[in-house]
C-alpha cells in the first residue's frame, strides 16, 4: 500500500482519482477490515464534482458513512493538483484531533504523494515570545508573587513545548498573565516578531499548507475581518465545514460582537490595577495617567451596575433581556474611556522602545474598542441585528450582545458567492427527508444537495418505543408520571442509557425520586447537576456498563458510546426550544413579520433536528443494537408528530401503555 503511488497524470480528470480509491475495488478497499460503502462513494464524487464545477454543495452524511475521508481526500487531491488551499473547520476539538491525528495519515498512505496539513487557532492560544521576553523585563511593574511564579512555568515551558499552545502547557495559567504574554494584534506582528514567535510561525505555516483545519468560531470571526470578495480566508481557497449542523449558531456569533464588564476592567487594569499596583503605567511619573485609569475603572462599574440594576428590574430575573429601545442607560463611561485612550497616545508617544509602544497601542486599542461597543449598543442603529443583555458568566459579570438577526442575509450571499465552493457536510441537517430548511436558514438556497443513507440496518439493530398514555409535557400530571416511566425503561435495559431531559430542575427532581430504586438493582446513575464535568461523566458512563446517565443540552449531541455501554436512549420530552432567548424571539419574530409561521418554519424544524441528534446517540457502529424510548405522547397525539416520526430510520415500533403494556406496530417508510 506505501508504495503505491497515485498518479494523476495518468488520470483523465478528479474523478477518475477518485473512482481508483472509493471504487468497490479501489484501493480503499485493500485496508484491513475496511468494506465498501457506496455512499462514501458517493459522497466523494459529489464533492468532486462541486469542486470542480464551483458550486456550493450540502450533504447529509449519516454516522457511519465515512464522511471524513469522503471530503479531505477529493479536497487534497484537487487542493495540490490546482495549487488551492483547502480550509476544512469543525465544531469540536474532538473531531480537530481525529481529522489531524488519525485521518491524515491514513490520507497520505492513499495519496501516496506529498501535501501540507495544519491546524490554525485563535491567536490568543499561542505563545508570543517577544511579548514574553518584554514581560520578563518588566515583570515588577506587571505582575504581583503568584504571577510572577506563573510567568516563570510558562517561561520554562517555552524552552519545550514545539507549538507554543496553550492547550499543551501542563498547567492551566493564570488568565492575566497568559494576556501578557500570548499574540495580540498589534504587539505580535512579523515586523515585531524577529524571530517568528509560535504565533507567526503557525500563521506562516498555515499560509503555505494545502489543508487549514480550523473551528466554525475561528473560521467566522476571520471571515467578519474580511474585506475581499475573492476569497473567504486565504486566497485562492474554498471550505468545507463539517459539523455544519451549528453553522448558524456561530456564525451568528463570530459576526456579532459582545462586551463584558469583565473585559473593559481587564483593559483598564491591564494599564493600571489601583488594587494592585501592577500596570503598563506602573511607573511613579505616571500618575496623572493611573488616575485617568481609577476614573475609568469607577466609570466602569457605575455603567454596568446600572445596566444590571435595569436587566434584573425589566427582566424579573437573573439572565438575559432582549434590548429593543436606544439608550438603556445613559452613557457614563465613554467620556472616561476616551480621556483614558487620550492619556495612553500621549504616554506612548515618548516612549523609546518599539516593543513598549505596541504594548501601550495594544492596550489602547482595547480601551478604544470598548468605548465604540459601548456607544453602539447604547444606539442600537443596525436594525438587521438583535441586541441583548446576559447577566452571568463569571461573579456579576454583564455581557452586552449584538448578534445578526438573520444569518443568511447577513452571512449567506457573502459565503455562498459565485465562482466558489463551499462544502457542508453533517450526519443531521434534513427535516422532512428535505435540506431546504437549513438552506433558507443559512443563505444557500442555490447549494445542490445530496442526501445519503444510512449504512446501518435500523431494521435489525434498533427498536422504537413510543408512550401513548403519559400525560404530555403541557398537560397536569405529566411530571408526576415521569419519575415512574423513566424508571420503567431504565429498568427494561438493566440501565446502560442515556436519558435526555430539556429541563434542570424536573431531570435532579427525577434523580433523587428513582436513585434509590436503581441502586436496588445494581445501577449507578450519573447526573449532568453541575458538580461533575461533561468529560468525566461520560468516561464514567462508558466504564461502568451498567450505569444510566441523565443529561441535558450538551448531550443531545456529540455523544459517542459505541458498544455495550448505550444501549438505550430515552428521550423525556421533545426538545422544542422556549422562546425566551432574546436571538431565538427575535428570529421567530422576523418570520412572522414576513409572513410566515414561526412555529412551522422555525420551533418545529428546530425541534426535529434536536430529536434526530438525540436519537442518533444510540447506534454508533453496524454491532450496536439498542431500544430508543420516547416518553412525550405528542409524538403520537399531535399532528406535528409524523414529522418526527418521519425523520427516524424505518424500525420495529412498540407502543407501551401506561399499565406496562406493549403494542407492536409496522414502522414503514414515510410515516
Amino acid at each position: 500500500m506505501a508504495s503505491w503511488r497515485l498518479n494523476l497524470k495518468k488520470m483523465e480528470n478528479l474523478y477518475d482519482s477518485l473512482e481508483e480509491i472509493f471504487s468497490e475495488k479501489g484501493r480503499l478497499s485493500g485496508l484491513p477490515g475496511y468494506e465498501f460503502r457506496p455512499q462514501q462513494h458517493a459522497m466523494a464524487s459529489a464533492i468532486g464534482n462541486a469542486l470542480q464545477n464551483k458550486h456550493h454543495l450540502i450533504v447529509e452524511a449519516p454516522t457511519g458513512v465515512g464522511k471524513s475521508l469522503a471530503y479531505l481526500i477529493p479536497a487534497l487531491l484537487f487542493a495540490t493538483q490546482e495549487k488551492r488551499k483547502a480550509i476544512v473547520s469543525t465544531h469540536t476539538r474532538n473531531l480537530q484531533e481525529q481529522l489531524l491525528k488519525k485521518d491524515i495519515a491514513l490520507v497520505r498512505t492513499l495519496l501516496g504523494r506529498p501535501f501540507d496539513a495544519v491546524s490554525l487557532k485563535g491567536r490568543g492560544n499561542y505563545l508570543c515570545t517577544t511579548r514574553l521576553a518584554n514581560a520578563l523585563r518588566n515583570q515588577r511593574r506587571l505582575f504581583d508573587d503568584e504571577e510572577f511564579d506563573h510567568l516563570q512555568r510558562i517561561t520554562e515551558w517555552s524552552t519545550e513545548t514545539a507549538d507554543g499552545d496553550i492547550d499543551t502547557m501542563p498547567i492551566v495559567p493564570l488568565r492575566r498573565v497568559w494576556q501578557q504574554v500570548c499574540s495580540e494584534k498589534g504587539s505580535c506582528s512579523p515586523g515585531l516578531c524577529k524571530p517568528p514567535c509560535f504565533f507567526q510561525k503557525a500563521r506562516f505555516r498555515a499560509r503555505s499548507a494545502d489543508l487549514v483545519i480550523m473551528n466554525h468560531a475561528l473560521f467566522f470571526t476571520l471571515f467578519a475581518m474580511q474585506d475581499s470578495e475573492e476569497f473567504f480566508l486565504f486566497e485562492n481557497d474554498f471550505v468545507i465545514f463539517d459539523e455544519a449542523h451549528t453553522l448558524e449558531q456561530v456564525a451568528g456569533a463570530g459576526t456579532g460582537k459582545s462586551l463584558s464588564r469583565n473585559q473593559v476592567l481587564y483593559a483598564v487594569n491591564r494599564l493600571y490595577n489601583p488594587k494592585s499596583k501592577k500596570g503598563l503605567l506602573a511607573r511613579p511619573k505616571l500618575k496623572k495617567y493611573q488616575e485617568l485609569c481609577l476614573e475609568a475603572e469607577q466609570a466602569t462599574g457605575v455603567f454596568f451596575d446600572e445596566v444590571e440594576q435595569v436587566v434584573r428590574n425589566l427582566s424579573g430575573r437573573s439572565g438575559a433581556l432582549r434590548i429593543r429601545a436606544p439608550y438603556l442607560v445613559s452613557d457614563t463611561v465613554t467620556p472616561a474611556l476616551r480621556d483614558l485612550e487620550a492619556g495612553v497616545r500621549e504616554v506612548a508617544e515618548s516612549v523609546k522602545k518599539q516593543t513598549d509602544k505596541e504594548e501601550l497601542a495594544g492596550a489602547m486599542r482595547l480601551i478604544w474598542e470598548a468605548g465604540v461597543l459601548i456607544r453602539e449598543f447604547l444606539e442600537l442603529k443596525d436594525h438587521s441585528a438583535t441586541y441583548w443583555v446576559e447577566l452571568g458568566g463569571g461573579k456579576r459579570n454583564v455581557v452586552l450582545h449584538t448578534a445578526p438577526t438573520s444569518v443568511a442575509d447577513s452571512v449567506g450571499g457573502r459565503l455562498f458567492r459565485e465562482d466558489a465552493t463551499v462544502i457542508l457536510t453533517s450526519g443531521t441537517l434534513s427535516v422532512n427527508q428535505s435540506l431546504s430548511y437549513f438552506q433558507s436558514r443559512i443563505g444557500a438556497a442555490r447549494a445542490e444537495t445530496l442526501l445519503l443513507d444510512s449504512p446501518f440496518d435500523f431494521r435489525r439493530q434498533m427498536q422504537l418505543v413510543l408512550a401513548r398514555d403519559i400525560p404530555a409535557p403541557d398537560q397536569a400530571g405529566y411530571e408526576s408520571a415521569l419519575p415512574d416511566a423513566v424508571l420503567r425503561s431504565v429498568l427494561r435495559s438493566g440501565g446502560k442509557a442515556l436519558v435526555l431531559f430539556t429541563n434542570s430542575s424536573l431531570m435532579k427532581r427525577i434523580a433523587e425520586e428513582i436513585r434509590g430504586r436503581l441502586e436496588e438493582e445494581g445501577i449507578a446513575l450519573l447526573v449532568q447537576d453541575g458538580t461533575t464535568g461533561r468529560h468525566q461523566l461520560l468516561e464514567a458512563f462508558k466504564t461502568d456498563v451498567r450505569s444510566v446517565l441523565f443529561g441535558l443540552d450538551s448531550f443531545w449531541m456529540g455523544v459517542d458510546v459505541p458498544g455495550e455501554a448505550l444501549e438505550h436512549v430515552i428521550i423525556t420530552r421533545l426538545p422544542f426550544a422556549v422562546p425566551d432567548h432574546p436571538l431565538i424571539e427575535s428570529r421567530m419574530e422576523l418570520i412572522s413579520k414576513r409572513g410566515g409561521s414561526a412555529f412551522q418554519e422555525y420551533t418545529l424544524p428546530e425541534a426535529v433536528l434536536k430529536f434526530k441528534q438525540g436519537v442518533g446517540r444510540l447506534i454508533r457502529s453496524k454491532s450496536d443494537k439498542g431500544l430508543v424510548t420516547i416518553l412525550d405522547s405528542r409524538i403520537i397525539t399531535k399532528p406535528y408528530g409524523q414529522m418526527f416520526l418521519r425523520s427516524l430510520p424505518t424500525c420495529p415500533v412498540e407502543i407501551v401503555h401506561q399499565d406496562g403494556s406493549i403494542v407492536e406496530v409496522e414502522k414503514e417508510e414515510g410515516w
